[in-house]
């Protein structure tokens, strides 16, 4: 008696273990599906563009009742701009263009008692962004442009007191990518959401026993060719979308029912999940990128006028590692290491004019250099927990040498950022950021020369994007 109720309580403790084993084992093996098809799957497009238009418009106005008067301010502004963006993605070839103008107009009137001041100002900004890696088995190089430019002009009206101040400025930067290596990047996003929707097409028993993996990698590629196929009208691409996924699920014999359950599910998945762009893979490299900055501006100052110069001729030098892993669905590791040389040759000068002669009063010029050396390294924990939702903490951190006129010795920049990006509409976003910053001895260098002996920053806000 006392063996027979031994032999029915192993077998009672075995059921109990299998019950609660079988469900981790399932897991185990779906997540480490999701992290296969994640971590294999090559997005491909032979060709897509889009083109991007925005007018935004604002105004404001304030009255104050002072001590000494009443203060009213008046505040307009509009901005106009447009963008072109190309992209190819073969297994020989990796091509991305960007275009990018606009323009910026502000008016501001202030009038306080006995002052009255009005202010117009305008922007030109151009920006250009070309490159192509060429890829040979698991090799590659890459040749790009980066250029960027503002034109600039601010006048300002004393009403009592003319006559009007003027300053008007131009401001570009160009630099060209050069670089070799081994491996790449591949944008993933596409597959995740396929993932998604076939997790919720589960839920909704919309689709037969568990698709192969085969299946669900050319669920993957029908949404990129869907995304990726120009059609101008919105409800036609929308109608496309929906109808070229639908259609290779129905070819696979994936689909049991097709109620508005199932249609729900599509158009969620499909038209909102939007997330940041999710990478996958390994990139070893070495880059050189020689650049050149240059800026002149014009203003008035105090009793003088002034005319600013700034040149900044740069070389980087990098070789490191890139590599982007995901963990299954939800959980993403991102990690880096490079070593960085550069080189910085400037060129700047002040010159202070009379304002009633235009005689050169004082000038100050100086031709400085910036050497450095330095690792830097990042880490990044990404968290997926829905279609429309990321959150990321990350660790950057970039230490080394260098030399600069009479101060040598240790620079650093290091960060801990935390970030929640979440896609509530078309035209809204909740964004928030939390962390903490700390720079020692670092020189910044874009239309001038300013250094940070020391600085410590904690950074919190949060805020809706709402386009209009």
């Amino acid at each position: 008696m006392p063996l027979l109720f031994s032999v029915k309580l192993n077998q009672t403790i075995m059921r109990k273990t299998l019950l609660i084993i079988a469900p981790f084992f399932y897991a185990h093996n779906l997540f480490s599906q999701q992290d296969s098809l994640l971590k294999k799957f090559k997005y491909r497009i032979e060709h897509y563009q889009a083109v991007s238009l925005y007018f935004d418009g604002s105004s404001q106005y304030s009255k104050t009742d002072l001590a000494i008067g009443t203060a009213k301010n008046n505040f307009l502004s509009s901005v106009m701009g447009g963008g072109y963006y190309s992209l190819k993605s073969t297994d020989k070839i990796l091509f991305s263009s960007n275009a990018f103008l606009s323009t910026s107009f502000n008016y501001s009137k202030s009038k306080r008692t006995g002052v009255e001041v009005n202010n117009n100002a305008f922007a030109f900004q151009p920006y250009i962004s070309v490159l192509n890696k060429w890829f040979s088995k698991n090799t590659f190089t890459e040749l790009g442009i980066d250029l960027n430019g503002s034109i600039y002009s601010n006048k300002s009206t004393n009403v009592d007191n003319p006559p009007a101040s003027k300053s008007n400025g131009t401001n570009y930067y160009i630099a060209i990518n050069t670089g070799i290596g081994k491996g790449r990047l591949e944008n993933v996003t596409d597959m995740q959401n396929a993932l998604w929707l076939y997790k919720e097409l589960q839920q909704e028993q919309c689709i037969r026993g568990a698709l192969t993996a085969d299946e669900l990698t050319g669920l993957g590629q029908t949404i990129t060719r869907g995304n990726n196929t120009r059609v101008l009208d919105a409800r036609k691409r929308t109608k496309f979308i929906l109808e070229t996924v639908d259609n290779y699920l129905q070819q696979k014999g994936a689909i049991t029912k097709t109620d508005i359950r199932y249609f729900s599910s599509l158009n969620d998945i499909l038209f909102f999940a939007f997330n940041n762009p999710r990478y996958s893979g390994t990139e070893k490299f070495i880059r050189l990128t020689p650049g050149l900055n240059s800026s002149n501006e014009d203003m008035p100052a105090s009793i003088y006028k002034v005319e600013h110069r700034f040149t900044n001729k740069s070389v980087i030098l990098n070789a490191g590692i890139r590599k982007f892993t995901p963990s299954n669905l939800v959980h993403q590791n991102n990690f880096g290491a490079n070593v960085k040389l550069s080189y910085q040759a400037i060129d700047f000068s002040d010159r202070f004019f009379n304002f009633n002669s235009d005689t050169l009063s004082y000038e100050n010029k100086s031709k400085p250099a910036i050497k450095q050396a330095g690792i830097y390294l990042f880490f990044e924990h990404a968290i997926y927990p829905n279609t429309r939702t990321v959150v990321t903490i990350g660790v950057y951190a970039e230490n080394g040498y260098q030399d600069f006129e009479s101060t040598k010795g240790y620079y650093g920049k290091n960060s801990l950022i935390g970030t929640l990006n979440y896609f509530i509409s078309y035209r809204t976003r909740l964004t928030c950021n939390l962390g903490a910053s700390h720079d020692k001895n670092n020189y910044y260098t874009a239309r001038d020369i300013s250094w940070r002996p020391g600085a410590f920053q904690v950074i919190a806000n949060a805020g809706l994007e709402i386009n209009l």
